[in-house]
């Protein structure tokens, strides 16, 4: 029992990884490995004074009864949004029966098959089926199935991907944290085509040497900022197919820290923080698509507000563009929304309009970025 509850309590301390991803932002922060069962239980308990019986938990020694086939998946480079799926095949080479008491997901992209009370038979296998949502900015996803199995701890199956755009960003993140003030990337076209920057938002950013070349190094600066930083710098480009690239800054203020105090009133906050409406005439009108997401109070033990899954009314005030809600459905912990977004008699260029959703326990605001040609 020692070792289930050791194991339980792990799995609730792990979260699913995004890189780049803000470093106070938990829930994109890199996964740890997790320490051997064994071994944990060993550290809490003082060692037999006599020959202990056969031993039937993992120990650091030794690889786990459970094999995990494959015991990961990159499916590489993908579009940002995309869902991918996948199968793995958990086999029990032992002699005897393995019982799983449970499977879950490092995190809630991930959905899974239920697993829970599964019995797989001496020398027998089962499928575990996992969906992993990409998200719908640029940049890596890794997420993992926690597999507790009775007597012998946790093991896990691993997913990874990375959401790809025809221009890419080198690195992917602004890194503004510790002081660090200055600092530049490069735009690359994975094709070699060349292209050019035509406009930019976030942060001060200046093109080294302009021109229409296949790849352009970018400086960037903090200088003149006063106040939280925007979770994002977004670069415009001339090209039909990558027309907007976006970077997460990495700082203080950002990730968990931005809206932290309105977040936790409303008890929700924006899966992705950030949408791409990419490019958009005059007079035209595009769906997109939003989450929101429980901040999950009762695992704290915070009462849950009633109503915050109620999406109320989507607007933005800024000249030029209309808003409307066409459809919010509630989803578990999530609320998928799709909102009506129009372009109406913008001024040409790169825009970043702020759209407040509201639901009965307050609103938020999430930027679109639009570059109206």
């Amino acid at each position: 029992m020692r070792t289930i509850l050791t194991v339980l309590w792990t799995m609730g301390s792990i979260a699913c990884g995004q890189s780049p991803a803000p470093t106070a932002d938990a829930s994109t922060a890199p996964v740890a490995a997790p320490a051997p069962v064994a071994a944990t239980a060993a550290a809490a308990e003082p060692a037999p004074t006599q020959a202990p019986a056969p031993q039937q938990r993992t120990t650091a020694a030794q690889a786990h009864p459970l094999v995990v086939d494959p015991p990961k998946v990159d499916f590489g480079a993908v579009p940002p949004g995309a869902r991918k799926s996948t199968t793995f095949t958990l086999r029990n080479p032992t002699g005897s029966p393995l019982k799983i008491i449970d499977a879950k997901p490092s995190c809630k992209c991930t959905d899974i098959t239920p697993m829970k009370g599964v019995t797989i038979p001496a020398g027998g296998s089962v499928e575990l089926k996992a969906t992993l949502a990409v998200p719908r900015t640029p940049g890596k996803k890794d997420a993992k199935v926690m597999i507790v199995v009775e007597q012998y701890g946790m093991t896990v199956a691993q997913m990874e991907a990375t959401a790809t755009l025809p221009i890419m960003a080198s690195p992917e993140y602004v890194e503004a944290l510790k002081g660090v003030s200055s600092g530049s990337f490069t735009l690359t076209a994975a094709d070699g085509a060349p292209f050019h920057v035509i406009g930019s938002w976030g942060l001060p950013i200046t093109e080294v040497e302009p021109g229409s070349k296949p790849s352009h190094v970018m400086t960037w600066t903090t200088g003149g900022e006063s106040g939280p930083l925007p979770q994002w710098v977004v670069v415009a480009t001339d090209r039909a197919d990558a027309p907007l690239v976006a970077l997460r800054i990495r700082h203080e203020s950002t990730g968990t820290l931005f809206d932290k105090d309105a977040r936790e009133a409303r008890q929700w906050f924006f899966a992705d923080p950030l949408v791409v409406a990419g490019r958009m005439g005059q007079g035209t009108k595009q769906q997109l698509e939003l989450d929101l997401e429980s901040t999950n109070p009762a695992a704290r033990r915070i009462p849950v507000r009633e109503g915050w899954n109620a999406v109320t009314g989507v607007s933005c005030v800024a000249s030029g563009f209309a808003c409307t809600l066409a459809e919010a459905k509630i989803d578990g912990d999530f609320v998928r929304v799709k909102i009506d977004f129009t372009v109406d008699q913008a001024p040409s260029g790169l825009h970043v309009v702020p759209v407040t959703i509201t639901t009965t326990t307050g609103s938020g605001v999430i930027p679109v970025a639009v570059l109206v040609p």
